[in-house]
């Protein structure tokens, strides 16, 4: 499907049609699949004035039956909310030089071409100002420059990685920090720790020159362990070297925007890497991880001590120790086709070893890492949410992601239980937990 809002009879104004002509060659939305068909439906439509239906939506873009489209089927909801923030992030990238932006207003489903600097940034649908400010380290942070923060590290571990912030009202970002899930750790004054998963890779070189590939291995996650490897296997050394790379996955840098509305300006936030967390900051600091499972670090001893839940052969595979029921992530085989696939997201809160709160928001895959954190970022997910797990108190929640092409269409809670926080920190662990080695 290809878009041609340049006819003469098109309402839109030749600065929008302009607009989408430069997103659409930007590669932001990809060279095909359904965010750029999508795109182009709308921008369509849109041109003849006339904005499509969700079912319409359904019909046209994503090959639904018609007794499907009529159905409450979410997947056009969801391709909207990824749309919106594909086109957030290319204009926190690129800017607006043309002084206009394409939005989706909210509750509608059609292109329109906004002033980015005449509108109010606390209505609904309009982008708020971002202010980055420069601060010394080790001191109070913007949420502007713990996103810039990010991004130093996503260029520190040889990433390509981005983020960008969530302008949602005043109001809806009030509701979420008064929410069960969250309250503790908005109205704290202990220091924030934003902790992010990262990934320790060496490279495999011939003839000590040429590197072949790099490696990941579940067993070395720096360089200290690389060397100690290497003394039990010294003919490794020829063949094996440090090349000074940590990685982050990408979906760190969308969950952490789901989350910025959390932090309240003033408050002493900072970032780090899951393998530079000391014991001393896990114990004086309020923790959010945000990261893959096989990137907990520090972090996966606490977490699974006391947990119902437990990792299987890989950190593709969730045991729920309570029903014996095995979770098997699919994204890893499915992810290159079109076919629909399950991801499993997990989300813990507990107590720290200090009474301070330490958040996991994690998945076995991108896809839901994504997934889960939407689910416990926006309020109309988040109340499905809180209604299946407990209301106060320490708990766990295993999510189910369903997802196509590393889009999270829906997370939905599939199992949640109580915490033991106080037996976490007691020395007796309810569980000899173990970890995968792949």
């Amino acid at each position: 499907m290809s878009v041609t809002p340049t006819e003469p009879n098109s309402l839109l104004d030749p600065a929008t049609i302009a607009e989408i002509a430069r997103v659409r060659e930007a590669g932001v939305l990809g060279q095909s699949g359904r965010l750029l068909e999508l795109f182009d439906f709308l921008a369509l439509r849109s041109a003849e004035g006339r904005p499509p239906k969700e079912a319409e939506i359904a019909l046209a873009v994503f090959g639904k039956s018609d007794v499907e489209a009529m159905r409450d089927d979410p997947v056009a909801r969801v391709y909207i909310h990824r749309l919106r923030k594909r086109l957030d992030e290319f204009y926190m990238r690129n800017g607006t030089p043309a002084g206009v932006r394409l939005d989706i207003p909210k509750g509608d489903y059609r292109i329109v071409g906004v002033n980015p600097y005449a509108a109010d940034p606390t209505d609904a649908g309009t982008p708020a100002a971002v202010e980055m400010v420069a601060v010394p380290a080790r001191r109070k942070m913007s949420w502007g420059v713990i996103a810039a923060c990010v991004a130093v590290l996503a260029i520190g571990g040889n990433i390509v990685a981005w983020s960008m912030l969530a302008g949602r009202p005043a109001g809806a970002v009030q509701r979420l920090a008064d929410t069960g899930i969250w309250s503790e750790i908005a109205a704290s004054n202990r220091p924030l720790l934003i902790v992010v998963g990262d990934y320790y890779m060496f490279g495999e070189y011939e003839d000590r020159v040429v590197l072949k590939r790099l490696i990941r291995d579940f067993a070395i996650n720096n360089k200290e362990d690389l060397v100690s490897a290497q003394r039990g296997d010294p003919d490794s050394i020829e063949t094996y070297s440090d090349v000074a790379m940590q990685y982050l996955p990408a979906s760190a840098a969308f969950a952490l925007a789901d989350l910025a509305p959390l932090l309240r300006e003033g408050r002493d936030v900072q970032v780090t890497l899951a393998s530079e967390l000391t014991p001393d900051r896990m114990k004086t600091n309020d923790i959010i991880y945000v990261g893959l499972l096989s990137g907990l670090g520090p972090l996966r001893d606490p977490v699974f001590s006391s947990s119902r839940f437990a990792l299987g052969a890989s950190y593709d595979q969730i045991v729920d120790r309570k029903s014996g029921k095995t979770y098997n992530s699919e994204a890893f085989l499915a992810a290159p086709g079109d076919q629909m696939y399950r991801d499993y997201g997990f989300f813990s809160s507990f107590e720290g070893p200090t009474g301070n709160r330490i958040a996991i928001l994690s998945g076995s895959r991108d896809t839901a890492v994504m997934g889960v954190a939407e689910a416990v970022t926006q309020l109309d997910r988040l109340a499905r949410v809180e209604r299946k797990t407990p209301s106060e108190g320490d708990f766990e929640a295993l999510f189910e992601v369903k997802g196509q092409k590393h889009v999270n269409l829906e997370a939905q809670v599939v199992a949640s239980y109580p915490l033991d926080g106080e037996a976490i920190w007691s020395g007796e662990r309810a569980n000899t937990a173990s970890y995968p080695e792949k």
